[in-house]
């Protein structure tokens, strides 16, 4: 799949996301159309997905013991990218400057937040105790954050590490109560 993706993103930033179809990114990746569909689902998954929700929700979850909500999940994302960041930060940028230039890959990471933001209240409600309301509260703040680095680092074309903008997001704009 990360291959896959690879070959969608470049062939985006050099033509543009609606003059390259999935027929195309599949034989530049050698693998059917078929196959590019049952994995993504759509063309805008090619750039959208990642496999990172998951670990996040189980890193925050093994946080939140010791830590605020907000604290969590600034600390799950920032450990994580920790490891990613210098092995995929060329495709990773790329993928979050198309996101926020189309249309079509912003509404498509907008549904994918919400996800995130639906699991991060469950994650929050079961681990830190926390009342359903607090806990969305909590969860829209924290998405808001990531999307608010992620932008930040996009914008500034990856001259910031995101590790660090997501860091400062966070501190400066995230404090909340426990």
């Amino acid at each position: 799949m990360k291959r896959v993706q690879r070959e969608a993103v470049a062939r985006f930033v050099d033509r543009g996301f609606d003059a390259v179809t999935v027929e195309e990114v599949a034989a530049a990746a050698e693998v059917s159309p078929m196959s590019v569909y049952r994995w993504f689902g759509t063309k805008e998954a090619l750039v959208v997905w990642d496999e990172f929700d998951p670990p996040i929700l189980s890193a925050v979850a093994d946080q939140l013991p010791d830590h605020a909500p907000l604290v969590a999940v600034r600390n799950a994302v920032v450990g994580l990218l920790g490891e990613v960041y210098d092995r995929e930060r060329g495709t990773s940028l790329q993928r979050a400057q198309l996101i926020f230039r189309e249309p079509a890959l912003m509404a498509a990471a907008d549904r994918n937040t919400r996800v995130l933001r639906a699991a991060l209240v469950e994650v929050f409600v079961d681990r830190a105790d926390m009342p359903t309301g607090d806990a969305r509260v909590a969860a829209a703040v924290a998405t808001a954050l990531l999307e608010v680095a992620i932008d930040a680092w996009q914008r500034d074309d990856g001259r910031r590490p995101l590790a660090d903008l997501l860091t400062g997001t966070f501190t400066t704009h995230g404090e909340m109560p426990a």
